[in-house]
């Protein structure tokens, strides 16, 4: 057994702009998309409990949202405290001590493809990421893009699920002037790779990858929020 990573456009600039600020706590307002959330997160849903109960665990829940997203660095992915922790059972410790990281995760995963991010079209990579597709020279923007991207961040998916990594547009705009080191021979998901790479950076998007994701929410979400119609 193994995990299923999959890629997926992202328009890294409204995350950015917006998205984040309304995580921490500084524009807008998550009430209605926290709720939504907790009738498909939530074990056995919420339908059965009263709106006092409801009200209650969407305040919780964010709450606790705004805290962690405050924790993070002007990236989004970097938790100062956690990212000192070298060791992986350290780091599993600290994690499952931090009140409220699941539901950050999983919130997170759910509020970005609501927002900025479209999970189709997608590539199905398998238990692997991008770069195993490709023979890449060590010392070119290529390799340093692609490792960007297939690098696992432990904080940002709860348990080996969730989001693990994204790039932004600018990231691949110059992987796209940089193609020509992405060699490969014989590989469909190569080519389906420069496929997507040529949609992302026609219309200005960047790339974010997750792992065993909640498949069956996201396809629920709102469609073609980056692109007029479904290319792939």
């Amino acid at each position: 057994m193994g995990y299923w990573r999959t890629l997926h456009l992202f328009d890294d600039q409204i995350f950015y702009k917006k998205v984040v600020r309304e995580l921490k706590g500084e524009n807008g307002d998550l009430t209605q998309a926290c709720r939504e959330f907790l009738k498909y997160y939530v074990t056995g849903g919420i339908s059965h409990l009263s709106n006092e109960k409801i009200n209650s665990l969407v305040e919780q829940n964010i709450r606790r949202i705004i805290s962690i997203s405050n924790s993070l660095d002007e990236t989004f992915k970097i938790h100062h405290e956690f990212h000192k922790i070298t060791n992986y059972d350290s780091q599993n410790l600290f994690l499952s001590n931090l009140d409220g990281h699941y539901e950050f995760c999983k919130f997170l995963e759910y509020y970005l493809f609501k927002t900025c991010a479209d999970f189709n079209p997608h590539l199905g990579l398998g238990k692997g990421g991008v770069a195993r597709n490709f023979n890449i020279p060590i010392k070119t923007l290529s390799y340093n893009i692609i490792e960007e991207l297939d690098d696992w961040n432990d904080f940002l998916s709860e348990d080996r699920m969730g989001i693990t990594n994204w790039i932004t547009h600018e990231d691949v705009a110059l992987l796209f002037l940089d193609k020509e080191n992405l060699h490969f021979e014989d590989n469909e998901l190569a080519e389906a790779f420069l496929s997507l790479l040529d949609i992302a950076y026609k219309n200005k998007l960047g790339f974010i990858m997750g792992v065993d994701m909640r498949e069956n929410q996201l396809e629920l979400l709102s469609k073609n929020k980056l692109l007029v119609n479904d290319l792939l």
